[in-house]
């Protein structure tokens, strides 16, 4: 396995320009750089295809919002569909000062509801997407908010369009102050509140930075189906803007629109959730080969099942094709990297997340906060120039020199990578490792899309499985491998993929399955048509 340990950050990359500001930096050195979409923009009148464009785009943005009375300091929670329109948004209201919360339009109605009480009466910012998940709700919107102003025309008597353009001040936050409000996943419970600057953004993206200079030129593209609001694609439009690269960003990501794209816009890195890839897997076939030019699979929000990646890099026709992972979180950014090459997918396991790198220390501590030795598991943390700034309302933040707990639980090999076991929460009695688990079981079962090991009230656990499209399910197949992999007598609920509580970025919501199925752990659920 490539040790990435080499990638030192000696000099981790400073802000060329607060983000507010960065796309107008860049559009002046590189106004020709590609940054393309697959969806129109709908909140923008023009073309936005290169940098020139989205700099203009965010110029205009910016009026709407300086006509709509939004200043510096004011806060404003952005509610609209997954595209990525929601950075030109988070990068124009930066640029006047004002400070963009991006809260997913894949949340429940209830979570958006809190979030804009625990940001204490924002704007509201929505297009017709964000305006139609709230509009049953729109007393209490009132209620929590100083307004909701739409990007799009609109009748609604309760909101306010923002069509209007007056010339705007342009107002920047410091490169250390918070720039911009993002949430975490929420898998584990309600998602929380965290905010980056500038500089810790930059600092979340600098491998990525260090890579792009080294490896990438020109006639590289990179296409990123991603959650737009996430820390990581605000730090990925960072670093396409810093480094002039070439963006291809994808809001449909059905594998009939991506082999659309693949085969039209010829990336060479393609990046998305792992749960996605795996919808893309069936790609990997096709007689087309869309996959065979890139050379880079990218994934930084989970580990990726080995079944998927051996089928990607298989589907590559490039001779240096290797998949990327990241391990971290929004509160940290990458903490470590790991690469493995088609030679090495054979052998891959995801719960070996690789190395840390420069700027990127990772330690594994027992419960009293002690370090423990090599192979040892316990809890894992970090030190990191990507760390958040804060939690809305969560008080005053730990020292920058001061360890951060990722709440996983995990060792460190004798070669100095890391190992992930589970989240802590996660943690179920007499099992080393559900993660593991999932993984074995995926590996067995190659008619499944996806498989989550749930940790129940009572310490035990139960499966929720998603076979593909087309197959049936199978409960005596499933609880015969369920019983090779020492999980002998599981519940398995079977669920279809489209019906799984997931978040913005396609994790599998697992507090809200323990929540619906918790009491139902007395019989097994498969569709009335399979029993």
């Amino acid at each position: 396995m490539p040790d990435v340990s080499a990638l030192q950050l000696g000099s981790v990359p400073q802000p060329t320009a607060p983000l507010g500001v960065l796309p107008e930096t860049a559009a002046a050195k590189h106004p020709d750089t590609p940054f393309r979409s697959d969806l129109p923009w709908r909140t923008y009148d023009g073309p936005v295809t290169t940098f020139a464009e989205f700099a203009a785009a965010v110029e205009d943005y910016a009026d709407r919002f300086w006509a709509a009375g939004i200043r510096r300091g004011d806060i404003v929670a952005v509610v609209q569909r997954n595209h990525i329109e929601v950075e030109g948004v988070m990068c124009a209201l930066g640029r006047i000062g004002a400070l963009p919360a991006l809260l997913s339009s894949a949340m429940e109605t209830g979570e958006l509801l809190e979030c804009f009480a625990r940001l204490d009466h924002p704007y509201v910012m929505v297009d017709s997407l964000g305006l139609a998940e709230l509009a049953e709700h729109r007393h209490a919107v009132k209620v929590l908010t100083r307004g909701v102003l739409a990007l799009e025309p609109s009748e609604a008597g309760w909101v306010r369009p923002v069509q209007e353009r007056a010339a705007h001040v342009a107002a920047p936050r410091d490169e250390d102050d918070w720039f911009v409000i993002t949430h975490s996943s929420g898998t584990t419970g309600a998602p929380k509140l965290a905010a980056h600057s500038t500089r810790s953004l930059f600092g979340m993206v600098a491998p990525m930075i260090m890579i792009f200079r080294d490896q990438y030129n020109q006639d590289d593209l990179n296409a990123k189906h991603l959650s737009f609001v996430h820390a990581r694609t605000c730090a990925g439009t960072l670093a396409s803007l810093e480094t002039a690269m070439p963006a291809l960003s994808i809001a449909d990501p059905s594998p009939e629109n991506v082999k659309r794209l693949l085969l039209d816009q010829r990336p060479t890195s393609v990046e998305t959730h792992p749960n996605v890839f795996i919808q893309w897997e069936q790609l990997a076939a096709d007689p087309d080969r869309p996959f065979a030019g890139v050379e880079r699979f990218i994934s930084t929000f989970d580990a990726m099942h080995p079944r998927t990646v051996r089928t990607l890099l298989a589907a590559s026709d490039q001779p240096g094709a290797h998949y990327l992972q990241a391990y971290g979180q929004t509160e940290s950014g990458p903490i470590c990297l790991r690469i493995v090459t088609r030679d090495e997918a054979a052998g891959y396991s995801p719960r070996n997340v690789g190395h840390s790198g420069g700027g990127m220390e990772v330690r594994i501590v027992d419960e009293a906060g002690a370090p423990v030795p090599p192979g040892t598991p316990g809890r894992i943390e970090t030190r990191s120039t990507g760390r958040m700034r804060g939690y809305v309302g969560g008080g005053t933040m730990p020292a920058d020199d001061a360890w951060w707990p990722m709440g996983d639980v995990g060792r460190q090999l004798p070669d100095g990578s890391l190992e992930l076991l589970d989240r802590i929460v996660e943690q179920a009695d007499g099992v080393d490792s559900l993660l593991e688990k999932e993984d074995h079981l995926l590996e067995s079962l190659p008619e499944l899309v996806e498989l989550v090991l749930i940790r129940a009230e009572d310490g035990g656990v139960f499966a929720v499985a998603c076979p593909r499209a087309g197959a049936a399910p199978d409960r005596e197949r499933f609880l015969a491998a369920a019983a090779e992999a020492g999980l002998p007598e599981i519940t398995v609920f079977f669920w279809e993929w489209e019906a799984m509580p997931v978040t913005g970025s396609y994790k599998v919501r697992r507090a809200v399955l323990r929540r619906r199925l918790g009491n139902r752990l007395d019989r097994a659920a498969v569709p009335a048509g399979a029993r």
